[in-house]
């Protein structure tokens, strides 16, 4: 693991909104590309109704989401120093994700992605604003984007989950996705997206990242990523290793969703007992992760480590900000 200290000196090596939207495109595309990434949907691989494909598209169709989002941000912060509010993140949320399922027909491919990339791509773009490109100014800012969000942005936050239809949500309680009356709920409670998220993160790890100020992304994978792509110069086998290293110490949620917690845990002792084995580095753990992506592929979805793959699209977003090169 690289050290802390070294990945809090780390500053921003982008300059302008034009840098932050490569990032987050790349981001997106590294991710899928990543191979093999054990029961996801992969180069070689396809779901019975999702594609290969179907991510690519999805991936060029929001990014027109994420250029009106951080230029309007940017021409916004001119006259508002302070008040991270006008952020917006929901009207993102929702734009984001109905351009995604209207230009291709593999379902919601995407959502973890706008969850996690609207959020540090805007947060990049503030951090250039104000000229504070430190790796500390960046986790201040994300989690001052979190507290200052409004119900507005929980309320279309639950139209763009509502609108892309995933399978496998849980439910909050009095908040259900489900009942007509909580978008009202959220509303009258002034719950807002860290609320939200608070109540939902026991069972969601893309909550507990808004719940916590991203712990996973900044503090786990971001430093092991870092120091997996300096060893080995190669990009993909820092995405799958971060994957697999994500996926062994944080059971998926949504295999715990779909196949249950028992389920989950073995998939995380697996992925731990191959990068013990050096993952794609050696010929022994090449072999083990064919044979545990065959397994998982085998399930027909039920097994799929979805959430870990988008918890990584935003370590490899944050990698490229702060200065690695393909």
């Amino acid at each position: 693991m690289a050290k802390p200290e070294k990945v809090k000196g780390l500053n921003l090596s982008i300059s302008c909104v034009d840098d932050v939207l490569t990032c987050v495109n790349l981001a997106s595309l590294l991710e899928v590309s990543a191979w093999p990434k054990p029961g996801n949907v992969h180069r070689t691989i396809n779901f019975e109704k999702t594609r290969f494909e179907h991510f690519l598209a999805g991936i060029c169709a929001i990014q027109i989401s994420f250029k009106n989002l951080c230029y309007r941000v940017s021409e916004e912060y001119k006259t508002n120093l302070h008040d991270f509010s006008s952020v917006r993140l929901g009207n993102f949320f929702l734009d984001a994700v109905k351009r995604m399922i209207d230009w291709q027909g593999g379902g919601n491919v995407l959502l973890g992605h706008i969850l996690i990339l609207g959020i540090l791509s805007v947060t990049a773009t503030i951090c250039i604003k104000q000229d504070a490109l430190s790796f500390k100014d960046f986790k201040q800012n994300l989690i001052k984007i979190i507290k200052e969000s409004t119900p507005t942005d929980s309320i279309n936050l639950y139209k763009a989950i509502r609108y892309c239809n995933p399978g496998g949500m849980g439910t909050v309680q009095k908040y259900d996705l489900s009942n007509d009356n909580s978008l009202q709920d959220l509303k009258s409670d002034n719950i807002n997206l860290e609320k939200i998220f608070q109540l939902s993160q026991d069972y969601d790890l893309i909550s507990y990242e808004y719940a916590n100020g991203f712990p996973i992304i900044l503090s786990e994978g971001f430093p092991y990523y870092l120091e997996t792509f300096n060893k080995t110069g190669d990009v993909n086998v820092a995405s799958v290793h971060t994957f697999l290293r994500i996926l062994a110490n944080h059971p998926d949620t949504l295999i715990c969703r779909k196949s249950g917690l028992t389920a989950a845990k073995m998939v995380s002792f697996t992925a731990r007992e191959i990068l013990d084995e050096k993952g794609l580095l050696s010929s022994k753990g090449k072999k083990m992760i064919k044979k545990f992506d065959a397994f998982l592929q085998s399930k027909k979805g039920k097994m799929n480590p979805g959430t870990s793959a988008d918890l990584l699209a935003g370590v490899i977003f944050l990698s490229l900000i702060f200065g690695i090169k393909l």
